[in-house]
């Protein structure tokens, strides 16, 4: 009787041990057929990322582009070689490539006042080149009578127009400016407007 009690415990331990460690086997499957979905979502949320950064929208001139708390809109953008001066005493600006001006105004859509400065822009080539707004002093002296955004602070609900001058060589043939949110830590955020 003793031998057929301990027959009936050693048989229901080995059923209680094999039906956990088939539970553990059967939850090991559950958790990698859901880290498999899981994965397969994330490549999924991963080619709709890619997919929306390749379709970045790219403005035009005339458009009034938000980003962040800040928008921007290009009213002209002309290439010459030279930018005349109206003041007698100043000269001319001239350039043995192409200087590129551009008409902007900023907004501030913020709630409290933000600060616009040149280095804010940037102008992208067809060849993938970068250049920054020139800080020469002939066309900054040449353009002494209009507003350069140079640390220009705006107010809430108030824009300020200007203007932007890269210098470009003469085979820049097609551009775009890229606008930033903001200087330092306001900045981080992007938008490009085609400009030829």
């Amino acid at each position: 009787m003793k031998k057929i009690g301990k027959f009936i415990f050693m048989a229901l331990g080995i059923i209680i041990a094999l039906s956990v460690i088939g539970s553990f086997m059967g939850g090991e499957e559950e958790t990698s057929d859901a880290k498999v979905k899981e994965a397969d979502s994330t490549q999924t949320k991963d080619n709709k990322t890619d997919s929306s950064k390749k379709e970045t929208k790219v403005y035009k001139i005339g458009d009034k582009v938000k980003v962040g708390k800040l928008a921007y809109k290009i009213t002209n953008a002309e290439s010459m070689t030279e930018i005349k001066s109206n003041n007698e005493f100043i000269e001319s600006a001239k350039t043995d490539g192409q200087f590129l001006v551009i008409d902007i105004e900023a907004f501030n859509n913020d709630k409290e006042a933000r600060m616009v400065d040149s280095s804010m822009f940037k102008v992208k080539d067809n060849q993938g080149r970068e250049f920054e707004p020139s800080n020469d002093s002939d066309v900054m002296m040449v353009l002494e009578e209009t507003m350069d955004l140079f640390l220009q602070d705006i107010n809430p609900g108030i824009s300020k127009k200007g203007k932007l001058v890269f210098e470009l060589p003469k085979d820049s043939s097609t551009y775009s400016i890229e606008v930033s949110s903001g200087l330092g830590w306001a900045g981080g955020e992007y938008e490009k407007i085609k400009l030829k």
